[in-house]
């Protein structure tokens, strides 16, 4: 009797452990680096700690990586994740023009503080969802501005400009508009870009320069 209860828990044990063979997750991971160093990091808007990190068990495809510290722009770049390999991604942070208000002084000695628009510019940008391959290419490019002043800016502009290796290969101006105190816009705009063949989602940068505010 107890040999087969032996025998029968035996074939349970074997038919479960054949059941639950895990599948194994093409990964591969991701080390980011920053100058300055301690900046935010995020993995297609997800927090992955501060730089420098190693992001462990990606699943492997496209991702958009973003580098935020206080006092500079936010880094964006587009990459691909490949299974079983790291790939290095280093930033260099640009310090952010920083808006300092104006006093006026009055007949007492008193300094009144003047209210001003702050504007932060950030985005990216990605090919079309239907790739043309011409030259120049149309890319999408999304831009993002806050307000984080205490007063209205009634037109904001900026301009996209698209860098290989450091040099600028093409941009586009953008135009925002009115955004409020404490205020959000967006934008999304094409722009047409002569392409070089070595170029790829990695050695492109896009950075949002000459913003220009209407109080």
């Amino acid at each position: 009797m107890f040999q087969k209860i032996a025998i029968c828990i035996t074939m349970l044990c074997v038919f479960l452990c054949g059941c639950t063979t895990p599948l194994s997750e093409k990964t591969g991971s991701v080390n980011i680096t920053s100058s300055p160093s301690g900046a935010e990091v995020y993995l297609d808007s997800d927090y992955h700690g501060t730089t420098p990190n190693i992001i462990h068990a990606v699943p492997a495809g496209n991702y958009m990586i973003e580098v935020r510290e206080r006092g500079y722009q936010t880094w964006y770049q587009n990459i691909t994740v490949d299974s079983g390999s790291t790939i290095a991604v280093s930033s260099s942070l640009v310090p952010r023009a920083v808006s300092i208000p104006t006093s006026i002084p009055t007949i007492l000695p008193i300094i009144t503080k003047r209210t001003v628009p702050e504007i932060h510019i950030g985005g990216y940008w990605t090919y079309p969802a239907t790739r043309s391959f011409t030259n120049p290419e149309p890319l999408l490019v999304h831009v993002e501005g806050s307000n984080v002043g205490d007063a209205d800016a009634r037109i904001v502009t900026t301009s996209a400009n698209m860098y290989l290796n450091g040099q600028q290969i093409c941009w586009t101006p953008v135009y925002l508009g009115t955004i409020k105190a404490g205020g959000h816009a967006t934008a999304d705009t094409m722009m047409p870009c002569t392409l070089p063949s070595d170029a790829n989602s990695q050695n492109l940068l896009i950075a949002f320069e000459n913003v220009v505010v209407t109080p």
